[in-house]
Parts: C-alpha cells; structure tokens; sequence
C-alpha cells in the first residue's frame, strides 16, 4: 500500500470525524456523537491493519489521545442508548429515565466544556500520525486479511455465545472497514464476501444487543419478567441465525456471493 493511498484514506476519514465533532459541540445531536465514534473506530481499525502489515503498535498507540475522547462520547451514547432502548420496549420506569437524562447532560456538558482542548489533541494526532505514515508491501495486506479470517474461522468453529463472540465481532467489523482501501492497495484482488461479512457481525450486534436488554431489564428496577421472556426469545432466534451463518465460514467468506443469492442461501 503506498504511502499517498494511507495519506489520502487517513484524511478523509480525519475530516469526517472533526465535521462530526465541531458539529455535535454545535448542536448536540446524537447523530453527530454517533457518527464521530464511528469514524473513531474506522481510524482505529486502519490503524490495525498498517500495524499489523508492518509488525508494531505504533499508529494505534499515537492515536490512544483520541480514544480517551471517543470513550468520553461513549458515555453520553450509552445513556442515549439507554433511552432508547426504554422506549422500545415500552418500559416507562421514571427513575431509570431520569437518571439516564441527568448522565446524558451531565456528559454532554463536560464534552462541550473540554471541546478545544479535545480539538487541540485531535490536531496533534493527526499530525504525530501523518508524520509516521510508511509503504507497506502487498502481500503483508493480504496476509493481514488471511490471518484474521483464519482467526474468525477458527473461533467461531467452536462458537460460545460469550464476550468473545464479541470480540469476534470486532475482528470482522476491523476487515469490513478496511476492506475499500485494502482492495484498492491490492489493486481489485482482495477476495472477500463483504455482503456476508457485515449480515454475521450484525446479527452477532444484534444478538449481543439482546443480551444487554435481558440484563437491565432483569434487574430490581423493573422486574419485567413477561419482557424478559419476550427478548429471550429473540435472543434464541438470534444465536440459531449465528450458528447457520458461521457455518463454512472461510469458504463463504472468501467467496464473492451477490446479495440476493445470499438471502436466498439463508432462507
């Protein structure tokens, strides 16, 4: 991959993230918050992949600065989360609702106070990083892809629905993000089933979204257990989907598969 590719891929990726941050320290809307930690995990799992290629740390522990930020939105879009998850399911619990909006603000409040200061650090990164940009040979990108989807193939032949499927997750998400910037570097020819990639992390998103739902709506607060049941089902549905996409996992992966044939091949 050469170095203008990093360079330009990097900039694009800066500048969507800092319009996102300006934005929500403008406005405060949860789409900005949302969009900004998006582009945050999009730079990290670059960041990953030229690590990986060239066998250090280096990029992901310059960029370090800006998780800490990332982690303070994360706050206030848990609580959003929270919120929203409340009003899903129809849970009017006025004190969980209230403690969730005085965290949100709370959150938002000191963001907004601490705004140049993150910009500040946000435009030394960048810097630090552009200054540490270097050509990675070919073959160390797709022996990148090849060890991770080795890594995938290999956790999910003894699928355990726990934190580590998860993980897994991130592993897939970190190749989907990835995989425009590496295909271009390998000039067409990364074979990956993106369309198959991204329905198995969903549904694993989805599937770990339920497990978090059982867990706070089991507590003393809300004593849901008619709910409980109900998302429990859903999380059933969810772990059988996962068992039939994990299945023959390299073989799908690696195979390019049009996105009706793949519905087609999952009903």
């Amino acid at each position: 991959m050469k170095r203008k590719i990093e360079k330009a891929y990097l900039n694009q990726l800066w500048q969507l993230m800092l319009n996102n941050f300006d934005e929500f320290v403008a406005t405060g809307q949860q789409e900005n918050i949302h969009q900004f930690r998006v582009s945050v995990k999009k730079l990290r799992a670059f960041f990953v992949l030229l690590d990986d290629s060239l066998s250090q740390n280096k990029l992901s522990k310059i960029f370090k600065p800006v998780r800490k930020i990332f982690r303070h939105a994360g706050e206030i879009r848990e609580a959003y989360l929270n919120l929203q998850m409340s009003s899903r399911y129809n849970m009017n619990n006025e004190a969980f609702i209230l403690t969730q909006v005085d965290e949100m603000d709370r959150s938002i409040g000191t963001f907004k106070e601490s705004a140049k200061k993150y910009r500040k650090i946000i435009d030394q990164v960048h810097e630090a990083i552009i200054d540490e940009l270097s050509e990675i040979p070919n073959n160390r990108i797709q022996a990148f892809y090849e060890n991770q989807l080795n890594l995938i193939g290999s956790a999910l032949s003894k699928l355990e629905f726990s934190e580590s499927l998860h993980d897994c997750r991130k592993r897939i998400k970190t190749l989907v993000y990835n995989r425009k910037v590496a295909d271009k570097a390998l000039n067409g020819n990364l074979n990956l089933n993106a369309v198959y990639l991204d329905q198995l992390q969903e549904n694993i998103g989805n599937w770990h979204d339920t497990v978090i739902a059982i867990q706070l709506f089991s507590t003393d607060a809300f004593e849901s257990k008619p709910l409980v049941v109900k998302i429990k089902r859903q999380n059933t549905r969810l772990r059988k989907s996962i068992n039939e996409l994990s299945k023959n996992f390299l073989d799908r992966a690696t195979l390019y598969t049009q996105p009706d044939l793949l519905q087609k091949d999952l009903k």
